[in-house]
């Protein structure tokens, strides 16, 4: 079971960041008590994913105090969960211009342009979100964007200052990432490697059951010439995975990214129809989580 805390540790602090960041400063300067009843209620439909009645209350709180800024920013998050981005972009950017919760609209909508793979204004929008408040990540949310934008030194500082602050196993396997990355764009210097490899020693350490973390460390015994270390870790990494798996007691939907990343193990490890085969549950996930969720989203 200790394998699942870190292969859902990062789904896990969205979730409950996402839940609890945004207080009602609102409510302690006396708006009107049937826009605050409308706000309560559209957040606690969102917080159950439903997300149209949701967008329904928050519309009638803003139309009562159209300067509502927690309804703006929480309706922004039901439009993006919708996959309506144009106006998940339009609620967060009145709430920045309310100058309420700057931090977490930034970041926000940050999100969507990262959804919509404009990884620039993605960029610029955590960056002015860390203006106004530090937060762990919202920097590695940069980081990845600075990896796409192959700028991956500018990535490697954001995870420095992250496991300078608060290192975790996470972190030093995300900066050893980093690193690699800018070995495989580089002239494969071997001094990067050694500091991925020392990064993903690290993280395996501080959590010897982080079955990411071996996987990625296999690629770098693989570059090293290590085939039996690299060998080892693979088998490690499938072992956790199927651990996780198999005791899986959660949403099914959520074993999605756990069944990829065990293809890409067994893949690895040149087991290629066991890998085909989790290929076909991630399909499975996804068409049986689609048929479920239908009435959800607009998608039609």
């Amino acid at each position: 079971m200790r394998a699942l805390i870190y292969i859902m540790t990062p789904v896990l602090i969205l979730t409950i960041i996402l839940a609890s960041r945004f207080v009602s400063w609102e409510r302690l300067k006396g708006f009107d008590s049937d826009a605050d009843k409308h706000l309560t209620d559209g957040t606690q439909l969102l917080g159950k994913g439903e997300f149209y009645r949701s967008i329904s209350e928050l519309t009638r709180a803003i139309e009562i105090e159209p300067k509502y800024a927690e309804a703006y920013i929480n309706r922004g998050r039901a439009y993006y969960y919708l996959a309506r981005y144009k106006d998940a972009i339009a609620d967060y950017t009145q709430t920045i211009s309310l100058n309420q919760y700057i931090a977490d609209a930034y970041a926000s909508r940050g999100d969507v342009y990262r959804t919509l793979n404009d990884i620039p204004r993605s960029i610029d929008d955590y960056t002015e979100s860390l203006k106004a408040r530090k937060n762990a990540l919202v920097l590695s949310n940069r980081a990845k964007c600075y990896l796409e934008a192959g700028k991956p030194d500018e990535a490697i500082r954001d995870y420095t200052d992250i496991v300078k602050h608060r290192p975790t196993a996470i972190a030093y396997n995300n900066r050893g990432r980093a690193y690699y990355i800018k070995f495989l764009s580089s002239e494969k210097k071997n001094a990067l490697l050694k500091h991925a490899l020392a990064d993903y020693d690290k993280a395996i350490e501080m959590q010897p059951h982080f079955a990411i973390a071996y996987l990625n460390r296999s690629d770098i015994h693989g570059d090293l010439g290590q085939q039996n270390l690299k060998d080892s870790d693979l088998t490690k990494s499938i072992e956790l995975l199927t651990e996780a798996i198999d005791n899986w007691e959660n949403e099914y939907y959520e074993l999605i990214p756990i069944y990829l990343w065990r293809a890409v193990a067994l893949k690895k490890n040149n087991q290629i129809d066991k890998a085909r085969n989790d290929v076909k549950g991630i399909y499975g996930l996804f068409s049986q989580f689609f048929l479920n969720n239908i009435g959800n989203f607009d998608i039609l």
